[in-house]
């Protein structure tokens, strides 16, 4: 395989990241109406957006993507980053997109002073989380939601 390259998303790239976006999605079971991709993407592009992300390019195609933020942390002032979406083409998994993806975005928080980078993810994601246990450390925490609404 060619090596992979990670950019900011650009302009050019909106119907890829669309379609990486929505199987994305389809793997945790939701959808979004048009609006909000239409609304999420142009935040991505907004460089005054609290949202950013990351593509990754074999070959000049875009076969993975990552969307992630920075927030406050109440037990430091430093902020933390929060890798919210991280997406690899099913046809290229394996090969390293997926963990050069959390590289990209833990360079920029590590150079944003950040106090960590963390993400969350499906508990049965199996091959997800074999990265995840090779590149990070498994904390023991669950996340719940609580209906708003």
């Amino acid at each position: 395989m060619t090596a992979t390259q990670i950019t900011e998303l650009r302009t050019e790239d909106r119907e890829r990241w669309t379609e990486l976006w929505r199987l994305y999605l389809e793997f945790y079971e939701t959808t979004a109406p048009t609006e909000i991709y239409d609304h999420t993407w142009s935040r991505l592009l907004d460089p005054s957006a609290p949202i950013y992300g990351f593509g990754a390019r074999v070959d000049g195609r875009l076969v993975g993507i990552t969307h992630y933020l920075f927030h406050d942390h109440a037990w430091s002032p430093k902020q933390v980053c929060y890798l919210q979406d991280l997406y690899v083409d099913s046809g290229i998994r394996g090969g390293g997109v997926g963990k050069a993806l959390i590289e990209a975005v833990g360079n920029v928080a590590r150079d944003r002073d950040c106090l960590r980078l963390y993400w969350t993810t499906k508990e049965d994601n199996a091959r997800a989380r074999r990265l995840y246990d090779y590149i990070a450390k498994f904390n023991g925490f669950i996340r719940y939601d609580y209906a708003l609404g």
